[in-house]
């Protein structure tokens, strides 16, 4: 079974978004949203190069790759390290987001 790492600061986003949902929409959408992420990561966990390349200046960040989250929620981004047993999830962000700034990354392309 592939392997999942989720870093303090992805899941930070990932309970700042819960918390968004159940406050603004519901609950049940909150927890729709984390079973979305879990099922994406868990996924791409699997086949690590499904995601995009992500190119930023950031040596830290090098090698770093996206994908949506799924079920719904394609406007939130998963960033993530490929390993060999998985992936490192890095942060969950809304694609909307000033990703060039939060990231130090080139845009990502429409």
């Amino acid at each position: 079974m592939a392997r999942v790492v989720k870093r303090e600061a992805a899941k930070r986003d990932l309970i700042r978004q819960w918390v968004w949902y159940a406050e603004n929409a519901t609950v049940e959408i909150a927890d729709r949203f984390l079973m979305a992420a879990d099922n994406t990561v868990a996924d791409v966990a699997t086949h690590p190069g499904r995601g995009r390349p992500v190119f930023t200046r950031r040596s830290d960040l090098q090698g770093m790759r996206r994908i949506p989250v799924g079920d719904g929620f394609e406007k939130f981004l998963l960033f993530y390290f490929p390993t060999p047993e998985g992936v490192e999830l890095v942060r969950v962000l809304h694609g909307g987001r000033d990703l060039a700034q939060i990231l130090d990354i080139e845009p990502p392309s429409k």
